[in-house]
């Protein structure tokens, strides 16, 4: 949606089917799908092989496979434009740093995006997780406070669907995919920088 509202023709390519995507939508593996109608590649590869809630299910990152590298290269060889997203602890380069508060959006997701572009991060102004609330976990049951053991303040979180929907900027999805969802507002960040670079080339 980002990408959309920052001015791209969107076309989604998945393994799995998505119900809810509001765009153009291919089910197929998007590593194998021809790439010669693009101008910008952005890619989303499993995260939970570099996510550090790996360190409360043992085995985890064993489980899940680690794509960036591989991947990395398969957009090289396409010779365009590209960003791969992933979480926080993933092998990026050349990448930034985004955080919701940056967006003025009630989420921490904080996410790195790597491009082969040149592109200008946001002053983060992100103190911790005192000021979000986190859409993660089971489905929300009225507030329940996640509750730390350094001392600093509890996790807040999401109490309802519409609440975690407001908080990312999404009304279109249910709970599960918003627990894997970035907020648009991301990716229109980075769409509006890329528009620019692509209309400067030659």
């Amino acid at each position: 949606m980002g990408y959309h509202r920052a001015g791209f023709e969107v076309v989604g390519v998945d393994t799995a089917f998505q119900k809810h995507y509001p765009f153009e939508f291919y089910q197929a593996d998007a590593l194998t799908y021809p790439p010669d109608s693009f101008d910008v590649i952005h890619a989303s590869p499993p995260c939970q092989a570099y996510s550090s809630m790996n360190r409360r299910w043992p085995g985890a990152q064993d489980k899940w496979p680690r794509l960036i590298e591989p991947l990395r290269e398969a957009l090289k060889a396409t010779g365009l434009t590209y960003v791969i997203e992933n979480v926080v602890g993933a092998p990026m380069e050349n990448y930034i740093t985004l955080c919701g508060r940056s967006f003025d959006l009630g989420t921490h997701r904080h996410r790195k995006f790597e491009c082969s572009a040149l592109l200008l991060n946001t002053p983060m102004w992100c103190r911790g997780w005192r000021d979000h609330a986190g859409v993660y976990g089971r489905y929300p049951d009225g507030g329940r406070i996640w509750t730390r053991k350094d001392g600093h303040a509890p996790l807040v979180r999401v109490g309802s669907l519409l609440e975690a929907q407001q908080r990312m900027g999404i009304d279109w999805m249910t709970w599960p995919e918003l627990k894997e969802a970035i907020p648009p507002a991301y990716t229109e960040y980075i769409g509006r920088q890329l528009m620019a670079y692509l209309q400067a080339r030659p």
